[in-house]
């Protein structure tokens, strides 16, 4: 009997030292040993997104709030930047204060209408990548990606 409780016990030891270690390590990168890691959902400026899980944020890109002040109209801009090991995935947002949106202002790199994910929006490729534009509201909100497939999950 006493042969049972000490192996017990000393099963349990080892199991407390083993989680002791792991958890002294980064455990963000354990899902990648199990499978793809689940999506994200981020939101930013109240806007809600889906980023794969493979995609870690890139603090480079992050803007909160910046405000622009151009001649005819002030914008606040945000963003959020995501990238793995192939591709990176951007989104912006330029709320503009109760402007009123029209097409310039939502085209404004002079893309091709598209919808994806069911938004209507406009498409441009710069030869580098790619960036969708849709409004919301009094937003521009603009997705940006080095491949163009990996925007349609993005958009909530």
């Amino acid at each position: 009997m006493n042969k049972k409780i000490f192996f017990a016990l000393s099963v349990a030891v080892v199991a407390i030292v083993a989680i002791g270690t792991v958890s002294a390590f980064d455990l963000s990168d354990l899902g990648s040993l199990f499978g793809t890691p689940p999506d994200q959902n981020v939101t930013l400026d109240g806007e809600t997104f889906h980023i794969p899980g493979t995609f870690k944020e890139n603090e480079n890109v992050s803007k909160n709030a910046t405000v622009n002040d151009y001649y005819l109209f002030k914008t606040t801009e945000y963003a959020k930047g995501y990238k793995n090991d192939t591709n990176y995935i951007n989104i912006l947002i330029f709320d503009y204060n109760g402007t009123e949106l029209d097409d310039n202002l939502i085209n404004y790199n002079n893309g091709t209408a598209k919808n994806i994910s069911g938004v209507k929006g406009f498409l441009y490729y710069d030869g580098i990548g790619y960036t969708y534009s849709y409004a919301k509201e009094n937003k521009v909100i603009s997705i940006q990606s080095d491949n163009e497939e990996l925007i349609a999950p993005v958009i909530a």
